[in-house]
């Protein structure tokens, strides 16, 4: 949790001196939609990937010892290059219709604009896809302090230079590119030491690359609806006006911050404990840990939103009013701020709900959940926006994440309908 906390604030930071080069604009709009449009690929399937490599990595490592551990860990690896590969040359063909799309609202020029940034994030795209299948090892392993402390480069690299700089898309581009590059050594080193802790076992992983892959294409329909959440957020603010978008992004950074700090870092440690309680047969006390674990963070949750909905437009004009920040920006990014906060209870208990499905092996409960929940939240958003605008979109994220949380925790409840395949006998 230090560890967590000590990144959210860094990256809170970064968000700032971020603000005061480029403030709310075009320019900042352009990144941020590339950003979302080059991270939906990528999202969909090492989200899916990760989710199944750690249960079935912790698996091989107890039934086939670490050498059979590190020859699926190489094969994973290599077929999510391959995967991201056929993805980004289909995505990058498709781009003009995307923008099309999700750039309804945008000149000619600022599409162009987008189109470019785009093409500049592709090595960001790769090497996030390796990192996120790395932390997935890391997590396996439980280094969750490891885990969380080695983001923090990226951040530091991107205040670094967009400090020194200065407003430079290039700058902004080119340091995210080198962070997550530091990102991706530091993780590569880390998993080269964990393997070789033990020498042990077969060097055979029978079925581990199927099951990882059937697993992966399971869980893929749903994280591609659930990769579309920020691209219907997108389009939608694309319509609301100049600088809606960038708006936004500064009024999410807050609930953000305290995602990282409180969902992630509970959702990253909650699936290696379910996994091992399910494995051993401990069924009937896992499901009661889980039944109280969220009602505490439901109620957490609404603690923390309520404080700071009361603390937001301090926040905001202590974190981002200064050079092309106004206090216009200030009074507009408070309000949308303060509607995206009450996701924080609904973001909680959801997060625990969908670690202990995926803990049960329960894949296709949570793509129909993902598959039917989406497109609510995205209606919820576009016809609140219609009635209160961008304050509109951001309150029905949040209802969104409530109706999600509700849905998850029952199917979490719900009996699967089949058993669990155990470690030792797969």
């Amino acid at each position: 949790m230090r560890a967590a906390a000590g990144f959210a604030a860094v990256t809170s930071v970064v968000k700032a001196v971020v603000a005061a080069a480029f403030g709310v604009g075009s320019s900042m709009d352009s990144y941020l939609m590339a950003f979302v449009i080059i991270g939906f690929p990528s999202a969909v399937l090492v989200n899916a990937a990760q989710t199944v490599f750690i249960r079935e990595y912790l698996r091989i490592i107890a039934a086939h010892g670490e050498l059979a551990a590190a020859r699926f860990l190489r094969g994973a690896i290599i077929g999510l290059v391959l995967a991201l590969t056929v993805l980004v040359v289909a995505w990058v063909a498709l781009l003009p219709a995307i923008l099309a799309v999700v750039g309804h609202g945008l000149a000619p020029a600022q599409r162009a604009l987008v189109a470019a940034n785009v093409s500049r994030l592709i090595p960001y795209y790769y090497l996030n896809g390796i990192n996120l299948l790395g932390y997935g090892v890391l997590q396996s392993r439980k280094a969750f302090v490891r885990s969380a402390l080695i983001p923090i480069a990226t951040p530091l690299l991107i205040m670094t230079l967009v400090g020194s700089f200065g407003a430079d898309l290039d700058v902004l581009i080119g340091s995210l590119t080198l962070g997550t590059g530091a990102e991706t050594v530091l993780v590569l080193i880390l998993m080269g030491r964990e393997q070789l802790l033990s020498s042990a076992g077969s060097a055979q992983a029978p079925h581990g690359l199927r099951d990882f892959s059937w697993g992966t294409l399971t869980l893929v329909p749903g994280t591609l609806v659930s990769g579309l959440s920020p691209v219907i957020e997108q389009t939608i603010a694309s319509g609301l006006g100049h600088g809606a978008i960038s708006a936004l992004g500064y009024a999410a950074k807050l609930p953000a911050t305290l995602n990282s700090l409180l969902t992630t870092a509970i959702g990253v440690t909650i699936l290696p404990y379910f996994s091992e309680r399910l494995a051993r047969g401990d069924e009937q006390s896992c499901r009661r840990f889980f039944v109280r674990y969220a009602g505490l963070l439901a109620l957490a949750g609404m603690g923390i939103a309520a404080a700071a909905f009361l603390g937001s437009e301090p926040f905001v004009r202590f974190a981002f009013q200064r050079g092309q920040f106004s206090a216009h920006n200030t009074l507009l990014v408070t309000m949308l701020q303060q509607a995206y906060l009450w996701q924080l209870p609904g973001a909680m208990v959801g997060m625990v709900a969908v670690r202990y499905v995926a803990a049960q092996g329960r894949y296709r409960a949570m793509t129909i959940g993902t598959v039917a929940m989406v497109p609510i939240t995205g209606f919820l958003q576009w016809t609140l926006s219609e009635v209160w605008g961008a304050a509109g979109l951001a309150f029905g994220m949040s209802a969104g994440a409530a109706l999600t949380a509700i849905v998850f925790f029952w199917l979490a409840l719900r009996p699967g309908t089949k058993p669990m395949r155990s470690w030792k006998t797969a």
